[in-house]
C-alpha cells in the first residue's frame, strides 16, 4: 500500500493544487477559514433531528511515535518528489527523519453526521463530492438550508496542511442499512514531471489500483478491518457502532488552538447560542477548550442584535431597534436588529474600528457570512440581519466559494427575470437604509443654536440660496441662484410582470449671476416607500445617470453623487428606481447640499 500519483490526462483536467488553492487567500486568517468551512461541511451533512458535534484535536508526534506515523502515512513516497511539488516552506518533508522535530497533526471530526457514504466513484455520493470532485455546486442549487458546495469546501483542509495532504476516516450507514467504515488519503500538489512522466499533482492512498471496464485507473478507499487498522496507526479516535460521521486528518497542520477557538466564535456564534451546534477544541495536552461567544465583549452587541432580529429580546427604545425589510414583490426579505455599540474604557466602540456600523449577515445555516459595514457616520451602531426563507436560495447562489459575501453580480444568479440579483441588491440597500435611519434616531439631539447649513445658505453668502424644491422659500425671501428643473416629472411605469418602476429627469444649473465661479455639490436622492402611517420607509434602489458634469458616485450609498458645477453649466440627471409593488406609495425627493473642500 502506497501513494498513487495520477498521470496527467491527455484531455486536461484540474491540477492537484487547484483543489488546495481555492480557499487559501479569502481575506481572513487561515484558522478562521478552516473553522467556517469545516463546520459548514459537517452541518450540511448532519443527521436529521440530531445536533452535530464537531471536535478539533491537535496533536504532536515525536520519536518512535513519529516514525510509526510517517511509515503508516507513506510520507517518504511524497518526500522523494518534494522538489517537484512546489510546496511552501518550511514543511515537514525536510525533517521526516529527525525524531525530535515534532510533526503537527490536526483531526477535525464530526458526530451525528452522515459520513462519506455511497459508491466512491459515483459523482453523486458524499465520498466523491468531498474528496474527488472540484467545484460541484449541487448543494448551492438545492433549496434546503445548506451552506454551499463540497466541491470547494474540501480545499480548506489541504490548504491548512504544510504538505497539502489529508486523510479521511468515516463511519456511515449505506442503503443496505448496515454501518461501514472506510479511510482514504488525498494529496493535492502542483502538476509536475517525475521520471519522464507528467503528473496532475493529485495523489491517493487506498487499496491496490485496478482498472474499471473503460480502462480507467481506480483507487478505492480501504474499508472494514484494513481501514480500522490504518486509522489506528494514524492516530484517529476509533468510531464505534452508531458513531456516524467523518474525521479529516490534516498532516503538518499550520494552525494553532487559539485561532481555531476565535474562528469558531467569530463566525458560528448564531448557531452556538441557539444550541444547534456543539464544538470542542483539544490542545496538544488534551485540554478541552469550548467556544464561549457570549463571553466575548466584541461579539455581544452583534449577539444582542441577533436576538432582537429573531424576536427573542425586546428592543430598548433609543438604543436598540428591530426593523423588518419591506417585501420585494411577493418575497419576504428578512429582519434586522440594531444596537448602539457600547464604548470601552478609552471611549472607543467595543466592537473594534474595523466593525463600526457593521451588520452580521446571516442565513439559514446560522453562520455569519460577513460583517459588512454600511456607514461611516456617527453614532456607531451594529446589527444582525437574518434572511427570510423566501430568499435563502438566492442568497446562497450569490456567495463565492469562500461564502464570505452576498454578491448581486454573481453569475450564479442569472435567470430570465433577473430576480436573484434584484433580491440581493434589495437586501443590501434596505439594510443600509434601515441602519442609517437607526443612526439618525439614536444620534443625540443637536444643540439648539446648531442648524444644518445647506448649499449656499447664509453661511456661504446671503446672495445664494438652495432651490426650495417646491417646499419652503429661502428664509429671507431672496431668490435662489441654484436651479433645479424637471424635464420629466417623476412618474411610474408598469413592467411586463405587473410591477412598477419610477423614472424622472431633471437638470441642475448655477445661475450666471452667481458670485461663485464654481461650487462643489452633493446630490442625495430620496425615494422612500411610504408606510401605512405616512412615515417614510426604505429607500428604493436607484440607477442614476449624469451628463454635463463629471459626477462621482458615493461608494457607500448608491443614492449619492458628488460633482462640481460652474456658472452657466448644466448637470443633467436621469433616474430610474428598482421595480416595486403597485400597492406601494413612493415619494421622490432630490436634495442638494454644499460640499466643503478642505
Amino acid at each position: 500500500m502506497s501513494w498513487f500519483f495520477h498521470e496527467s490526462d491527455p484531455m486536461g483536467g484540474a491540477s492537484g493544487e487547484a483543489y488546495a488553492n481555492t480557499l487559501k487567500s479569502p481575506g481572513m486568517r487561515p484558522a478562521h477559514v478552516l473553522a467556517r468551512e469545516a463546520i459548514q461541511n459537517s452541518v450540511d451533512a448532519g443527521l436529521e433531528g440530531q445536533k452535530v458535534r464537531v471536535c478539533f484535536r491537535l496533536r504532536e508526534v515525536t520519536g518512535k511515535e513519529k516514525k510509526s506515523f510517517v511509515e503508516a502515512a507513506g510520507l517518504d513516497a511524497i518526500a522523494v518528489r518534494a522538489s517537484q511539488l512546489e510546496l511552501t516552506g518550511p514543511n515537514c518533508l525536510a525533517t521526516l527523519d529527525k525524531p525530535r522535530k515534532a510533526l503537527s497533526l490536526l483531526y477535525v471530526e464530526d458526530h451525528n453526521a452522515e459520513g462519506l457514504s455511497g459508491n466512491p466513484h459515483d459523482s453523486s455520493s458524499n465520498f466523491y463530492r468531498l474528496l474527488l470532485s472540484l467545484g460541484d455546486r449541487s448543494k448551492a442549487r438545492a433549496s434546503q438550508d445548506t451552506g454551499g458546495s463540497y466541491g470547494f469546501g474540501k480545499s480548506v483542509y489541504s490548504s491548512n496542511s504544510g504538505i497539502q495532504t489529508i486523510f479521511a476516516y468515516t463511519r456511515y450507514r449505506d442503503t443496505d442499512g448496515i454501518e461501514h467504515t472506510r479511510i482514504f488519503g488525498c494529496g493535492y500538489y502542483a502538476s509536475h514531471e517525475y521520471r519522464s512522466k507528467n503528473y496532475s499533482g493529485r495523489a491517493w492512498l487506498g487499496s491496490k489500483k485496478h482498472e474499471d471496464s473503460a480502462g480507467h485507473i481506480i483507487i478505492d478507499p480501504l474499508e472494514g478491518r484494513p481501514a480500522e487498522n490504518l486509522a489506528q496507526s494514524l492516530g484517529f479516535d476509533p468510531r464505534s457502532a452508531g458513531d456516524l460521521g467523518t474525521t479529516i486528518l490534516i498532516v503538518d497542520a499550520t494552525v494553532n488552538r487559539q485561532d481555531i477557538v476565535d474562528g469558531v466564535e467569530e463566525w458560528w456564534w448564531p448557531r452556538l447560542i441557539e444550541n444547534k451546534l456543539d464544538v470542542e477544541i483539544f490542545d496538544t495536552n488534551g485540554v478541552i477548550h469550548v467556544p464561549r461567544p457570549k463571553k466575548n465583549p466584541r461579539l455581544l452587541p452583534f449577539i444582542e442584535s441577533f436576538e432582537i432580529a429573531r424576536g427573542l429580546a425586546t428592543a430598548k427604545s433609543g438604543v436598540q431597534k428591530q426593523s423588518t425589510l419591506s417585501r420585494l414583490g411577493s418575497y419576504s426579505l428578512g429582519t434586522c436588529g440594531f444596537v448602539v455599540a457600547p464604548l470601552d474604557n478609552d471611549s472607543q466602540p467595543i466592537v473594534g474600528n474595523e466593525r463600526r456600523n457593521s451588520v452580521a449577515l446571516i442565513r439559514a445555516p446560522l453562520m455569519v457570512v460577513a460583517y459588512k459595514s454600511f456607514s461611516d457616520s456617527a453614532p456607531v451602531v451594529v446589527g444582525a440581519f437574518v434572511g427570510a426563507p423566501d430568499i435563502e436560495l438566492s442568497l446562497k447562489k450569490s456567495e463565492p466559494p469562500a461564502h464570505d459575501r452576498w454578491d448581486p453580480d454573481s453569475t450564479n444568479l442569472r435567470d430570465a427575470e433577473g430576480m436573484g440579483s434584484q433580491i440581493v441588491n434589495a437586501v443590501l440597500s434596505r439594510i443600509r437604509a434601515h441602519l442609517r435611519r437607526f443612526q439618525s434616531e439614536a444620534a443625540p439631539p443637536a444643540p439648539a443654536k446648531q442648524k444644518r447649513l445647506s448649499i449656499l445658505e447664509r453661511a456661504l453668502g446671503a446672495y445664494f440660496r438652495p432651490h426650495s424644491m417646491g417646499r419652503n422659500a429661502p428664509p429671507d425671501g431672496t431668490e435662489s441662484l441654484l436651479h433645479l428643473e424637471f424635464v420629466e416629472q417623476p412618474r411610474a411605469k408598469a413592467t411586463k410582470d405587473g410591477m412598477l418602476l419610477l423614472s424622472s429627469e431633471f437638470n441642475v444649473t448655477l445661475d450666471p449671476t452667481a458670485g461663485e465661479e464654481e461650487v462643489n455639490l452633493r446630490l442625495r436622492l430620496y425615494c422612500p416607500v411610504l408606510e401605512d402611517d405616512g412615515q417614510e420607509g426604505d429607500d428604493l434602489s436607484c440607477r442614476i445617470e449624469v451628463e454635463g458634469v463629471d459626477a462621482v458616485p458615493d461608494p457607500t450609498d448608491e443614492h449619492v453623487v458628488r460633482f462640481a458645477l460652474s456658472k452657466g453649466a448644466k448637470a443633467q440627471f436621469k433616474v430610474q428606481t428598482e421595480e416595486y409593488d403597485p400597492a406601494w406609495s413612493i415619494r421622490f425627493r432630490p436634495e442638494i447640499d454644499a460640499e466643503v473642500v478642505s
